[in-house]
C-alpha cells in the first residue's frame, strides 16, 4: 500500500512540471503591481531562469534594443541564466546621471560667455540641411506608427474596468473585464517573446514582439497556450483569460513604444 502511495505523489509531483503555469496563483495576482521597476542600485541585472532580454526590458521600461546595444548582444537576443544585464548606456542612467549633476549653475556660466561667438556661423552653416532631411525621418515614422496602429485589435470581448496610468506606481496598462473561459488573442501579429510568471505582479504573462517599436503584454492569464519563439497573427488564441485576487475573470493588457508604457486605447479600434 506504501508503495501505491509514493507512486501517486511521483505521478502528481511530475504532471505538475509538465503544466509549468499554475492555474492558481493567489500572492502573484493579490500584488497587482504592474508597474515599470526602477534600475537597480548595482547598475546590472542577473538573470533569473525562465527570462528573456525582452522581459527584462519589459520590467526596467526599457526598449530591449538600447539593453541590447549596451550590453552587446546581438539578434536573437539569446541570454543564459546568471548572467549580468548592465544598465550603463541606457537612457535611463544616462537621465540618472544627468539628474545628479544638475545643481552646477558654474559650468552653466561658462557656456553662456562661449555660446554667442560659437553659434551664430554653426547654425547658419546647419539649418539648410537640417531642414531638408529631419522632415523625411519623422514622416517615415509617422507612417509606420499609423499602419501599426490601424492593425490593432482587442486582445479579448469585455469592458474596461480600469484605465490606463503613467504616474506613479499606477496602472501601465487597462484592465478588462471578459467572460469565463474566453480566450485572450494576439492584438496584431508578430512574436511571442516571453511566456511565463517570472515578473512579479503580472501572474502568468505574454509578451508579443511586433515590430521593432511594438510590443504588447497579456497578463493574469490563468493558462497560456503558447510558447517563446511561436510567431502569431492577429487573433490567435495566446492564454485562457484568469484574473487577480477576487477580481476574475479579467485581463490587464499594456502596450510598450520603443520600451515606453502608452495607453493601448490610442491604438486599439475605437468602441462605438
Amino acid at each position: 500500500m506504501s508503495r501505491v502511495v509514493f507512486l501517486c505523489a511521483v505521478l502528481t509531483g511530475c504532471s505538475y512540471e509538465v503544466l509549468h503555469y499554475s492555474t492558481k496563483n493567489d500572492r502573484t495576482y493579490a500584488s497587482n503591481n504592474a508597474v515599470v521597476s526602477s534600475i537597480p542600485s548595482s547598475g546590472y541585472h542577473r538573470v533569473q531562469s525562465g527570462e528573456t532580454l525582452f522581459s527584462i526590458a519589459f520590467r526596467y521600461g526599457l526598449d530591449y534594443k538600447e539593453l541590447a546595444r549596451a550590453n552587446r548582444i546581438d539578434a536573437p537576443y539569446t541570454i543564459y541564466p546568471k548572467q549580468k544585464i548592465r544598465f550603463s548606456g541606457t537612457s535611463k542612467t544616462a537621465s540618472n546621471t544627468a539628474n545628479k549633476s544638475e545643481p552646477t549653475p558654474q559650468p552653466i556660466v561658462q557656456t553662456r560667455q562661449v555660446t554667442p561667438t560659437v553659434l551664430p556661423p554653426v547654425v547658419a552653416a546647419t539649418a539648410p540641411k537640417a531642414a531638408a532631411t529631419t522632415p523625411r525621418e519623422v514622416s517615415k515614422n509617422d507612417v509606420k506608427d499609423e499602419k501599426i496602429s490601424g492593425n490593432w485589435s482587442w486582445p479579448i470581448d469585455g469592458k474596461v474596468t480600469r484605465g490606463f496610468s503613467n504616474a506613479g506606481v499606477s496602472s501601465k496598462g487597462i484592465d478588462i473585464k471578459a467572460e469565463q473561459g474566453a480566450m485572450v488573442k494576439a492584438a496584431a501579429d508578430g512574436v511571442v517573446v516571453y511566456a511565463g510568471s517570472g515578473l512579479i505582479g503580472y501572474g502568468n504573462l505574454v509578451i508579443v514582439k511586433h515590430n521593432d517599436v511594438y510590443l504588447s503584454a497579456y497578463a493574469y492569464n490563468e493558462r497560456i497556450l503558447v510558447k517563446e519563439k511561436q510567431s502569431v497573427r492577429a487573433g490567435d488564441s495566446l492564454a485562457v483569460v484568469g484574473g487577480k485576487g477576487e477580481d476574475r475573470p479579467l485581463l490587464h493588457f499594456e502596450v510598450r513604444r520603443d520600451g515606453q508604457p502608452i495607453d493601448p486605447l490610442n491604438v486599439l479600434p475605437k468602441i462605438n
